[in-house]
């Protein structure tokens, strides 16, 4: 059977990750998460998440949808089998073709911020670039002063032998018109394969 470049559901360990699309989401649960109370809070580095009523988030859906059918962008809702399988937050992984790297991002409601769900998501997203869609290198950022997020990252880049790359000034842009410093981290093939050699690799669990 064939099947499309992303997988529909990732399942690891204490998540689910499910594909976001005009035919898998249901609106108004995903409504209900960007509009929890800590959302603004959990969303302070990523103002574009923040979405006021229905008609964005059909909009916001059905970009992503979109960006998924291009094989632009995989994004994913979040369940926390944890916390009986409720919405915890939202995930993507941005495939770069030609550069035959991937991006990621990931916004969390605050209340589950600090039980490892960022990095237990990361881990799976770093070993399907390399181990799936064959690509050579898995990057990411976070705003300069945003130290919880830096941790997150830190922790699952050493893991599997990459490095932060540095800050880098003047360079996102935010909708109030700020920019940000960023700092860059990255983990390449050879820093892949090499800390993995003696690992199992893609324990979780892959649905087309």
């Amino acid at each position: 059977m064939s099947h499309g470049l992303f997988p529909e559901r990732i399942e690891t360990e204490r998540l689910v990750l499910e594909r976001m699309g005009v035919a898998e989401t249901d609106y108004f649960e995903f409504y209900d998460l960007v509009r929890r109370e800590d959302w603004e809070a959990s969303t302070a580095e990523m103002p574009w998440f923040r979405l006021e009523n229905l008609g964005e988030v059909a909009e916001f859906v059905e970009v992503v949808d979109e960006q998924w059918r291009g094989r632009e962008r995989a994004r994913y809702l979040i369940r926390a089998t944890e916390e009986a399988g409720e919405l915890v937050g939202t995930a993507s992984l941005l495939p770069e073709w030609d550069e035959k790297r991937a991006g990621s991002d990931i916004v969390l409601a605050k209340e589950y911020w600090g039980r490892g769900y960022g990095t237990e998501r990361a881990c799976a997203f770093v070993e399907l670039a390399f181990e799936v869609l064959d690509l050579d290198a898995y990057y990411t950022t976070c705003a300069a002063g945003n130290e919880r997020s830096k941790r997150m990252i830190e922790s699952y880049v050493e893991r599997y032998g990459g490095r932060h790359e540095g800050l880098l000034r003047q360079h996102s842009a935010r909708p109030d018109g700020g920019v940000t410093d960023q700092h860059r981290f990255s983990i390449i093939r050879e820093e892949y394969e090499a800390a993995t050699e003696s690992e199992e690799t893609l324990a979780c669990e892959l649905a087309w």
